[in-house]
């Protein structure tokens, strides 16, 4: 691990911050600022919402801090190569941490009033459609281009297959001043909501 610089929370200044956590681990506390990429959605979305002038560190709890010598081989395949450190997410104050605001599926279906639903899911991968009251798709990759046409003054829930984009787009949004809450579970869950499950 010699390429990667372990920082500590206080040696934190500008740079981007990639939380590598589940999106449950990120939704119960997180670095303010931070973007939630699993690894798997790193390497898949990172180049969208990453800037190449900019140092990446990457937030990572202690159990998987072995990972992170293959993870970053493959985003340098992958065109991320400004990773330059890691935070361990243990070392993070209790008190410095936030919150992602989550909403049960069933709540949300019952939502009256103004709101946006920003659904994340390519239009070619959605099979189960998205509740159509106050709907917006952007699929997550376009999201850093086209987050603008989402009004700040209005709730934006987020919603995907299960959870993991619509956290990875909330910590994007929130970071955009916006007030985003990720739907449980995804449109597995609203489809089990109007199933009566």
């Amino acid at each position: 691990m010699n390429q990667l610089l372990k920082l500590s929370y206080e040696q934190i200044s500008d740079q981007q911050m990639i939380d590598l956590r589940s999106q449950k681990e990120f939704q119960r506390g997180h670095l303010q600022g931070a973007l939630n990429l699993t690894p798997r959605n790193l390497l898949k979305y990172g180049k969208h919402f990453l800037s190449k002038d900019q140092e990446i560190v990457l937030i990572v709890a202690k159990e998987n801090f072995q990972e992170l010598p293959a993870l970053v081989e493959e985003a340098e395949a992958a065109g991320i190569e400004n990773i330059s450190a890691y935070l361990l997410a243990e070392d993070i104050p209790e008190s410095n941490l936030e919150k992602i605001q989550t909403i049960p599926a069933a709540d949300f279906m019952t939502l009256e009033g103004n709101y946006r639903l920003l659904d994340l899911r390519h239009p070619d991968e959605i099979t189960r459609p998205a509740p159509e009251k106050h709907l917006v798709n952007i699929p997550i990759e376009e999201l850093p281009e086209n987050y603008s046409q989402l009004d700040l003054n209005l709730n934006v829930y987020t919603l995907c297959g299960s959870g993991g984009r619509a956290t990875a787009a909330a910590s994007y949004l929130k970071k955009q001043g916006y007030q985003p809450i990720v739907i449980e579970g995804g449109m597995g869950a609203v489809e089990a909501f109007n199933k009566g499950l």
